[in-house]
């Protein structure tokens, strides 16, 4: 009814949307596809996490054996009492041993000098082969502390890009809203220019029959005049929150936006214990509290063990042989044995070690609570979030029945008007009304939406297709 009688406001619609550039029609769902898509912020995520997993794969090449080429090709020294030419290069392997945190390593090594001299001669000097072992005998085993942290390490990065593309579509259904409020705005603005020429042009007739007072008119020329004022500010404000969102989705330069209000879910109610598991599996803090915990718990074992004494072991076997011809050395190789004892005591160090120890249990401790402090508060952040989300459903109702009454009221006024039973104080009165419920209604989506985002961020998990999110391809 009130679309037919606001007929010249409505055809002011075709306005709204200007005739450059290419539109572009966004729902919701494409919005956020964007966001979490190409959009820079999403790509910095995927960079940060790229930096994590390259570090992983790093450590986990680390566990294979390493080959090392190591070569001195010239070495010249002339001093008082020799002059000597030398050349050296070998092959070194290594790998690590896992369970007692030591090292394997095997080499081959081939030299060359050249003295000068009353004595010059040449020498090859050669080791066909050494096998050693290298062990810490205080048996603080950082091998196993990796094998442990390194991959939570990763699966901290993976959430951590899920958790921070998420944002990034939170981010996009914020500015999707601003956007809808502002459009509507300008909409309003609109229709209430082309309302306000329309009753302007009914009251001057009105005022030549004597029906209206003087001051009445005025009040309706200045609504005309605050109308243009409103319209000019709400296109500004659109223009300005389209160009935001273009760039937020990474949009081309000028694109004209078009937004499909969305729906709400009917039956989408979360339940909390349901959120708070997913959380506590999923949302990268908790994960972040482990590693925390791990690592902290790594550093107190290392100071503990190392604050009385040092201890290593090496152990090596192999050939090896001089001669003055390069077949020789190969072919009448001697055995080479080492086992070399490394002992280091502090004997006076003011405290040292043992204050390290004392400082990094002590780190240990804050760690752990802290660590319960951030479970604890990101729990009862989930909680929170899931009342408010389960609560916006109902809100939004209430939002949609206002919505109706205040159309109603609007409509009904200004029929009153125009037949002259009613004065430019209501009329102006339940347009207001009808203005605040129309933006009332799109603020209540966007609290609804934003809402259920932000729980989705948090615990990594959607809701309408009951499965967990995860951008690691």
């Amino acid at each position: 009814m009130m679309r037919r009688i606001l007929i010249l406001g409505f055809a002011a619609l075709l306005a709204a949307i200007p005739a450059s550039g290419q539109a572009v029609v966004l729902d919701l769902d494409r919005t956020v596809s964007l966001a979490t898509g190409a959009s820079i912020p999403a790509r910095k995520y995927r960079s940060l996490y790229d930096a994590s997993r390259f570090a992983y794969l790093s450590w986990e090449a680390s566990r294979k054996p390493q080959f090392l080429l190591e070569s001195t090709p010239v070495t010249y020294e002339h001093n008082m009492t020799q002059r000597y030419f030398s050349s050296q290069a070998g092959i070194t392997a290594t790998q690590i041993f896992e369970p007692l945190g030591g090292q394997f390593y095997g080499s081959t090594q081939l030299g060359w000098l050249r003295t000068f001299g009353d004595g010059a001669q040449s020498q090859f000097m050669t080791v066909p082969l050494a096998l050693g072992y290298k062990q810490d005998l205080l048996f603080f085993n950082p091998l196993k502390w990796d094998k442990r942290i390194e991959p939570m390490k990763l699966t901290q990065a993976e959430k951590e890009l899920s958790y921070g593309i998420e944002t990034a579509g939170e981010t996009a259904v914020q500015k999707f809203f601003t956007l809808a409020l502002a459009q509507d705005q300008c909409q309003m603005a609109e229709e209430s220019l082309a309302s306000c020429d329309t009753l302007y042009a009914i009251a001057e007739r009105r005022f030549r029959i004597a029906s209206i007072s003087k001051a009445e008119l005025g009040i309706l020329d200045l609504q005309r005049v605050n109308a243009s004022t409103t319209l000019s500010n709400a296109r500004l404000a659109r223009q300005r929150a389209m160009e935001d969102l273009a760039v937020c989705l990474g949009l081309e330069k000028g694109a004209q936006i078009e937004l499909v209000i969305p729906s709400v879910p009917s039956s989408l109610v979360v339940n909390i214990d349901q959120a708070v598991a997913c959380a506590r599996e999923n949302n990268p803090h908790f994960i972040e509290y482990q590693v925390a915990l791990e690592e902290a718990r790594r550093d107190a074992e290392r100071a503990r063990v190392q604050k009385s004494l040092n201890l290593s072991l090496d152990v090596s076997l192999g050939l090896n042989q001089i001669a003055n011809r390069f077949a020789t050395p190969y072919a009448n190789p001697l055995m080479q044995d080492m086992v070399v004892v490394t002992l280091s005591v502090p004997l006076f160090d003011w405290g040292k070690r043992k204050h390290s120890w004392e400082a990094a249990v002590s780190r240990l401790d804050a760690t752990e609570r802290a660590a319960e402090e951030n479970a604890r508060d990101t729990e009862l952040e989930v909680r929170f979030s899931v009342e408010e989300f389960n609560e916006r459903q109902a809100l939004l109702a209430k939002a949609e029945h206002a919505l109706e009454i205040a159309e109603d009221v609007y409509t009904q006024t200004l029929q009153r008007f125009i037949k002259g039973q009613a004065d430019v104080y209501n009329l102006s009165m339940s347009q207001t009304y009808w203005q605040s419920a129309r933006q009332n209604r799109i603020a209540s989506l966007q609290n609804y939406w934003l809402s259920y985002y932000h729980l989705r961020r948090l615990t990594l998990y959607d809701y309408q297709r009951r499965q967990p999110i995860c951008y690691v391809k």
